[in-house]
């Protein structure tokens, strides 16, 4: 049987159709995408999502008898997609949504846990089943613009619709998405304002003890807590711009210029306002929350905060910070009998740079000192506006029009 009569039986609703089309075009896409990123695992998944983006946008292929050169090239443009991605490591929503308890995240390792993939696989499938679901207008606004990564005004030119049209069916997607997968994803609820929290009225000294680096190559970091009695300790995971800056003002060391908490510091003083103290006033579901307590003249307010940007602010104010009680019940742990506290241990691992990202720093500042004020102009502009090109800032006249 040819391509072209199964895609019309997949189209009619034979899954078995597709299913024979898979086996057999599945393993030219699978060689394809392993190619291209350089890697088994990545390349299978990448396969499996072209796989669905096929199935779900099967009524839109032109060419029935040519599946097989339109699965290879949905592969490519997934590849290229992802290889486009930064390679840097990004701060997960849990920790810009504050600091983390210790128990709640694994220690890093150099590879992620099975688990860890297990979830991430299972979460994808999820979503994937979920916009699915959607009708098949906006189904196709959303594959095309979150998942091919296209411009609004390209997934306009492919759909040839208009540009408003793309933006109300990635609304309507949004909120219907969102109402389907709020059950799953329970934990990312608006929680309750300041004012409607319990927070704890008895509150217990704590000073900031060190900042750990578990892994050099991923960005959390784990700030430790320790009260007067130096045995017991709480640990969060948090940032690592507010752990390097918790760490300078701990090690003394002080910048040309004003940094964010700096800034602030100044800022606030400036204005009036006294930092009075600042308290890890509430741990609920793994996420810990801060209160920053003030004053100005005669007036006392309070402000909800992560807690390392509250610790990194009383730092640099000066400022005493508390813990709550229950929350060092909770979670707090005691330092083993045979062992003691030596406060700063480790913290210039924290402003430490890698040796080869080192040597590639000396080497390119050598290559851009060993320019003219007017190559290095030249090079700056080229690379700027090569930036602003591949983020879509910026295109050549007419591309735009013609799509």
């Amino acid at each position: 049987m040819t391509d072209g009569e199964l895609v019309r039986r997949a189209r009619n609703g034979e899954r078995q159709a597709y299913d024979q089309l898979i086996l057999r075009h599945q393993p030219v896409a699978l060689s394809l995408a392993i190619r291209i990123v350089g890697d088994r695992e990545r390349g299978l998944e990448l396969t499996q999502e072209a796989v669905l983006h096929a199935y779900l946008s099967l009524d839109r292929l032109r060419k029935p008898d040519s599946f097989r050169a339109w699965l290879c090239a949905i592969v490519v443009n997934l590849c290229k997609n992802y290889l486009r991605r930064p390679r840097v490591e990004t701060l997960s929503l849990e920790l810009l949504s504050g600091g983390r308890s210790f128990d709640s995240l694994p220690f890093p390792d150099s590879a992620p846990q099975p688990h860890q993939a297990a979830e991430a696989r299972e979460t994808h499938q999820l979503i994937l089943a979920a916009i699915a679901q959607l009708s098949p207008p906006n189904r196709d606004a959303v594959l095309l613009y979150y998942f091919e990564q296209l411009s609004v005004r390209e997934t306009a030119a492919l759909l040839q619709i208009s540009v408003p049209a793309v933006k109300g069916r990635l609304h309507k997607s949004r909120r219907k998405l969102r109402a389907q997968l709020r059950p799953a994803f329970a934990e990312w609820q608006p929680r309750p304002a300041v004012s409607q929290q319990t927070r704890s009225n008895q509150m217990i000294p704590v000073t900031v003890l060190d900042i750990v680096v578990p892994d050099p190559e991923k960005e959390p970091r784990i700030l430790v807590l320790t009260e007067e009695s130096r045995r017991r300790l709480l640990a969060i995971w948090i940032g690592p711009f507010e752990a390097d800056d918790i760490a300078l003002n701990l090690l003394g060391k002080k910048l040309h210029r004003p940094i964010t908490f700096s800034f602030m510091a100044s800022l606030l003083d400036k204005a009036g306002v006294l930092i009075e103290s600042v308290s890890v006033s509430a741990l609920e579901k793994d996420t810990f929350y801060a209160t920053v307590h003030a004053r100005r003249g005669e007036e006392s307010f309070t402000i909800d905060a992560r807690p390392s940007d509250a610790i990194a602010l009383a730092l640099r104010t000066q400022s005493p910070i508390f813990a709550a009680a229950e929350v060092m019940e909770a979670v707090a742990f005691d330092v083993p009998a045979d062992m003691e506290v030596a406060q700063g241990k480790g913290l210039s691992d924290v402003l430490r740079i890698d040796p080869a990202e080192k040597e590639r720093r000396i080497k390119e500042m050598e290559k851009w000192e060993s320019m003219s004020p007017e190559e290095r102009s030249e090079e700056s502009r080229k690379k700027l506006l090569a930036h602003l090109t591949e983020a879509g800032t910026l295109s050549q006249y007419g591309e735009s029009e013609n799509g």
